[in-house]
């Protein structure tokens, strides 16, 4: 009934932490005017709750579920125009806010999309999506049955007890990693994610100094890596974002996005087994890419060399582009 700008609280809501099984699956609902007037009662049920997963939750003698007032009957969209961070929960009920996600005028229909509370979907399961939405998945059957990437996407906004739960039950590594001054990280769905200058750097100059965390090759073939860079997670490729050496592999963090040239803008030297210093090959100015050169990653202090797991076809464009690589 008014307007919402984008990143807007709409209001602040609440959910009882209850176990339904305890009272019939069902419970009434009133809904009350904001001057205390019964405008409607409903009888609601396990379709309008949630199940919980947050610790103490689920015991011997009872499953508690999230169990919604009004907002419990708001629809589904695969592209929601809201969601709803939790501000803080106790045994008993938890408190969120409802932050528009895009412009939302008078009229238009509040959407959330379920996977960002509901693992499973028990008990409101929608086999056929019928959102509307462009990017709709076809189905929602809760976090869980969303595809990989999906859930890597969507993880900045779900419940904590959503994201542990996935953490856990698919074997995830989550790496942390924080932009230097000086560098930023953009990504786009043409060339994918690149680090480039936001100020002006001189030859010679160091451009940072990173730490690589140092993986076992069993971790590497049994567990999912996130990179979580500045509060967003990326989904790690281990074909292209570990430098493989013999025994393990180093994890860069950020630097894992350093596109490669065969005229590089920088160079790295080892000071450390896990620590290096990129410095500038020539002058780099603000909004200019950051480049290495992938066929000169090897580690001089650990005498290691790139094993080289993967080839590409280069694309960087410079007179002495050798066209193909291993790396």
């Amino acid at each position: 009934t008014e307007s919402f700008r984008k990143g807007s609280v709409m209001y602040t809501g609440y959910a009882a932490m209850l176990d339904l099984s305890s009272i019939g699956q069902a419970f009434e609902l009133k809904i009350y005017s904001e001057d205390r007037q019964l405008l409607s009662k409903h009888y609601n049920d396990d379709t309008h709750s949630v199940d919980d997963h947050a610790p103490g939750s689920k015991t011997s003698s009872e499953s508690k579920r999230q169990v919604y007032g009004w907002d419990g009957f708001m629809n589904h969209s695969c592209d929601a125009n809201a969601y709803f961070p939790l501000l803080y929960r106790t045994p008993t009920e938890m408190c969120y806010q409802a932050i528009a996600l895009r412009d939302i005028d008078v009229g238009d229909e509040v959407t959330c999309d379920y996977a960002l509370f509901d693992y499973h979907c028990d008990g409101h399961k929608i086999e056929a999506c019928a959102c509307g939405s462009t990017v709709c998945r076809g189905k929602m059957l809760g976090f869980q049955g969303l595809p990989l990437q999906t859930k890597v996407e969507l993880l900045d906004m779900v419940e904590e007890e959503i994201k542990d739960k996935f953490l856990q039950e698919e074997h995830v590594t989550v790496y942390k990693s924080y932009l230097p001054q000086g560098i930023g990280l953009v990504t786009s769905s043409i060339d994918g994610s690149h680090l480039v200058a936001t100020r002006r750097f001189e030859i010679g100059q160091p451009l940072f100094i990173n730490s690589a965390e140092l993986v076992p090759m069993d971790d590497l073939t049994s567990r999912v890596f996130l990179l979580d860079v500045d509060g967003k997670y990326i989904l790690l490729d281990k074909d292209h974002h570990f430098i493989y050496r013999d025994g393990y592999a180093e994890m860069l963090g950020f630097d894992s996005f350093m596109d490669h040239s065969c005229s590089p803008s920088t160079e790295q030297e080892y000071i450390t087994k896990h620590e290096y210093v990129v410095r500038a090959k020539k002058v780099i100015l603000p909004g200019d890419k950051i480049t290495c050169d992938y066929g000169c990653l090897e580690n001089g202090v650990a005498k290691q060399k790139n094993l080289g797991t993967s080839s590409f076809v280069c694309k960087c464009g410079e007179n002495n582009c050798r066209g193909s690589l291993v790396c």
